[in-house]
């Protein structure tokens, strides 16, 4: 019986709604198979269905569902005690225990008066649950204002599942625009564990990831080099390509800052502005800014390249305020500006290069170039061989006084035969260094120089493969020996001056370069043969690498005369022995090394260890040695742990052992003090609805100052962070560490369905 009810009164729906259609056409039931984009997309003239225990009805006039009565039309569903259809006005009037689903957002209440058509309407005493953006609430009222914006009266909202939420936004006023995921209104309260913490007299917020402009949360933090801060940022959403941000940042120890970043995107380019200015600093009383510019374009008449800039009023700004070690120990600030043309196969370079420096790096700024032109081509099989070559012109300068300066014309033709084939590859290849000097002044030597290098190389290995079981894994392992012999003759180059050049770091990398040095001022003479060997285990499945071998060694065969003015020359018949290893012990856990050994003094002057273990439940723990012989010796640690039930523990401790290192300006060996360089700790608490974060940092800044800075974060998700913002310190400092997901992927549009 109950099944012919719920026939009958689909029918009577139908049939006061469409009398029209049935006096046309009979009705015809079409199955489908799936959920239509097509269908849903109709809007005028959907069915309305219903049911109930009980119904009664006044033809072309009203329907009167009673007893469990549902009414639904597509993408509405209402269900309560009683429901009346008015058919000329297309109104729905419910009460008792009424609910209304649609576009997967329920309400519940007493009484309920809906037009379908316009799903325009008015709910009493609503409660409500936005599916698609987990918040929910209560409301004295809900009008309707459309299918999409909903209007609520003395309402709450929380994403607290809990009847008692930890925390909930009171609004005397606030509107739901499902369009364009946001929300709004007027004279609100934020209330967390029953305490009223901010109030506004008008307000937005996030529903979705949809750009918006408005005022951004306050951060507040704190640093010895600036005291309490505040920085109350508004953003802008200029276009879909383009948006600026203020951030005015107020500094008990300094004063007011206004800051500034502009950025845009463009079919063909893209850019980041950005400015601090400070006028008149609290403790220096001058103005102090810094300013920054990236621009990269891409195909703008034929050329593409970039502008890069950065500058500082005075050296001491980012030691005074800078929240990181990064920011602070910066030295050498570019003015760069690239531009690129290719035809065929020549590319051309234009380019121009200067810098600012600032404390140590002004006793020994880099040189400048202004400007420089490179023009390269590539020729690839030409009846087997393969052509490079490289011309160059440079005009450098120096804002040192003394320095030997002037134009330097470089051409470098390279010609090799590759020979590839399955299981080995030879290759041959010769080349011919030209390099031109004409300087202003070269410390009394001469002022016109020139040099031709001729640089002879044979590139060779094997590759063998086997199948291997290991702890019953299937693996494939390789067997990849390489040979790789060079031959270039002395020339005195210790009239030269040392524009971009320097010695090229001993890694394997660098075992298979034709040349010792980095840069174009020095060709080293060469008669020497690297052997190198490199054995895999690979997942046969997967093509996962799950471990890694490599072994590498040079043998000289003459001593080394071309060298570097304050660089020891080499005077082994062997280098060091170069060790690399690393392996995927679980899919949580990695470990690399790195190691050098001297044979000469049975030592190891270089050595890398890191152990990650990052498994999916959001856990981290790094480990690591990093050792370079008067230059770097430290142990970095960092972690992100459970502590206790919903607190996670988050650290970095990077010290350095080093008693004696020598100074990159003078390159003399003198004595340091080990300790702390950057100290991280900090807890973060994760209840159901909200997050709270306090990290402390410590850093060195230059030598013998420190910096400080602590941060205190109120996280309620869905709807703000209240706090400063720790994220980019703990992304930096702890590798793996991941944003928190507040926003989840959006269903389907045919979620909360029913």
């Amino acid at each position: 019986m109950s099944h012919l009810r719920l026939r009958f009164a689909a029918l009577l729906l139908t049939a006061f709604g469409h009398a029209q259609a049935f006096a046309d056409a009979p009705l015809v039931l079409k199955l489908d198979s799936r959920l239509s984009e097509a269908a849903a997309a109709l809007v005028e003239g959907r069915p309305v269905y219903g049911r109930g225990n009980r119904i009664s009805a006044r033809m072309d006039r009203e329907l009167t569902l009673q007893g469990d009565a549902e009414l639904r039309r597509a993408g509405t569903v209402i269900s309560g005690d009683r429901i009346t259809y008015y058919v000329p006005d297309d109104e729905v009037v419910a009460v008792g225990n009424v609910r209304v689903v649609r576009q997967g957002n329920v309400f519940t209440g007493p009484a309920l008066q809906l037009r379908l058509d316009g799903s325009e309407g008015v709910f009493l005493s609503p409660s409500y649950a936005l599916g698609l953006f987990g918040g929910r609430g209560r409301a004295d009222r809900i009008e309707f204002l459309d299918a999409d914006r909903v209007a609520l009266s003395n309402a709450t909202y929380t994403t607290c599942r809990a009847d008692d939420p930890d925390w909930f936004m009171r609004t005397e006023a606030m509107e739901i625009d499902n369009t364009r995921e946001e929300g709004s209104g007027r004279w609100a309260s934020l209330y967390f564990k029953g305490r009223q913490i901010l109030s506004a007299p008008f307000f937005e917020f996030p529903l979705g990831e949809q750009r918006r402009s408005g005022l951004l949360a306050p951060s507040f933090s704190f640093t010895t080099g600036t005291g309490p801060e505040l920085v109350a940022p508004y953003y802008f959403d200029i276009a879909p390509n383009r948006d600026l941000t203020l951030f005015p940042r107020v500094m008990v120890r300094r004063g007011l800052q206004l800051g500034g970043q502009f950025r845009y995107l463009e079919p063909r380019s893209a850019g980041d502005l950005r400015v601090e200015y400070t006028p008149n600093d609290s403790l220096t009383s001058t103005n102090r800014y810094f300013w920054s510019g990236l621009h990269t374009y891409a195909n703008v008449a034929g050329w593409s390249g970039s502008i890069n800039a950065r500058g500082v009023s005075d050296e001491n700004y980012f030691v005074d305020y800078s929240r990181s070690i990064l920011a602070s120990s910066e030295r050498i600030l570019p003015r760069d500006a690239i531009a690129t043309r290719s035809w065929n196969d020549w590319t051309l370079l234009l380019r121009t290069t200067r810098y600012q420096s600032i404390l140590d790096a002004r006793l020994s700024p880099p040189y400048e170039r202004v400007p420089q032109i490179s023009l390269t081509n590539q020729r690839r099989d030409l009846g087997g061989f393969d052509l490079e070559t490289l011309l160059d012109a440079s005009l450098f300068r120096r804002p040192l006084e003394g320095s030997p300066e002037g134009l330097r014309l470089v051409a470098y033709p390279r010609l090799s035969y590759p020979i590839v084939r399955p299981g080995w590859f030879v290759v041959p290849k010769i080349g011919l260094h030209l390099s031109s000097y004409r300087l202003d002044q070269n410390n009394g030597l001469s002022t016109s120089l020139n040099r031709n290098v001729p640089v002879m190389s044979l590139d060779a290995g094997l590759v063998f493969e086997r199948s291997a079981q290991f702890f019953g894994r299937s693996l494939t392992q390789t067997l990849e020996p390489r040979l790789f012999y060079v031959r270039t003759p002395y020339r005195d180059q210790s009239a030269f001056p040392v524009f971009d050049s320097g010695v090229a770091d001993f890694n394997f990398a660098q075992l298979f370069s034709d040349n010792t040095f980095v840069g174009n001022d020095r060709i080293a003479d060469q008669n020497q043969l690297t052997t190198a060997v490199v054995s895999r285990l690979v997942e046969s499945g997967s093509g996962v690498e799950s471990l890694r071998f490599a072994l590498g060694q040079r043998w000289y065969f003459s001593s080394q005369q071309v060298s570097i003015s304050g660089v020891e020359a080499r005077t082994d018949t062997r280098s060091d022995i170069l060790v690399a290893a690393s392996a995927l012990v679980s899919p949580s856990t990695s470990f690399d090394a790195g190691l050098q050994y001297s044979l000469r003094d049975s030592s190891v002057p270089r050595l890398n260890l890191l152990w990650r273990y990052l498994p999916a439940d959001g856990r981290i723990l790094n480990a690591g040695v990093r050792y370079l012989r008067d230059q770097l010796g430290q142990v970095d640690t960092s972690w992100r742990w459970p502590i206790a039930d919903r607190w996670v523990s988050l650290g970095r401790i990077n010290y350095s052992w080093l008693t004696r290192r020598v100074d990159s300006s003078t390159l003399a060996v003198v004595d340091s003090k080990p300790g702390i360089i950057e100290a991280i700790g900090g807890f973060e608490y994760n209840a159901d609805c909200w997050t709270t974060r306090f990290v402390a940092q410590r850093f060195v800044t230059a030598a013998g100052r420190s910096t400080s800075a602590f941060f205190l974060q109120l996280e309620l998700r869905g709807l703000m962070r209240i706090g400063s913002d720790p994220f980019d310190i703990l992304r930096r400092n702890i590798p793996g560490y991941r944003l928190p997901n507040d926003r989840p992927t959006l269903p389907s549009r045919f979620f909360g369905y029913e």
